[in-house]
C-alpha cells in the first residue's frame, strides 16, 4: 500500500526545565526543511532504492552536509574532544525524522515536572 510520507529536519536545543531532581532538561525541535514522498515500501521504514523516501533521506542528508561547514564552530567555545554534556546543546544539533505529517514544532507546550 502506497503511503504519504514526510522527511522532516529540525533544529534540536536543550532548554532548561527546572532545579527538581538537580535540574531538568527538555528538547526544543525547530522544522527547517520538510519535503514529502509517496512510499511504496512493504515495511515502515525499509526503503529501498528506488523508493521516493530513500531519495528524500539522502536529500535531507546532503542539506545538512552543505549546511554544517563552520556552523558549530562559531557556537562552540569548549574543546571539540571532549564530550557534550546534558544541557550545553544550546547551539542546537539536526535531527532528520520520517513522520506521517510536515513538519512542526515541538513541544506544543512547554512540559513542567510532576
Amino acid at each position: 500500500m502506497t503511503k504519504l510520507r514526510w522527511v522532516n529536519i529540525y533544529n534540536v536545543t536543550q532548554h532548561y526545565g527546572g532545579a527538581e531532581e538537580g535540574g531538568w532538561y527538555y528538547d526544543v525541535g525547530i522544522p527547517e526543511w520538510s519535503s514529502q514522498g509517496l512510499c511504496p515500501c512493504p515495511a515502515h521504514g525499509d526503503h529501498w532504492g528506488v523508493c521516493p523516501i530513500h531519495h528524500l533521506l539522502k536529500e535531507a542528508e546532503a542539506w545538512i552536509e552543505g549546511f554544517r561547514p563552520g556552523y558549530l564552530e562559531g557556537f562552540i567555545s569548549r574543546d571539540a574532544e571532549e564530550p557534550e554534556h546534558r544541557g550545553e546543546a544550546i547551539h542546537g544539533r539536526k535531527e532528520i525524522r520520517e513522520e506521517d505529517s510536515p513538519a512542526h514544532a515541538y513541544p506544543d507546550e512547554q512540559p513542567f515536572y510532576e
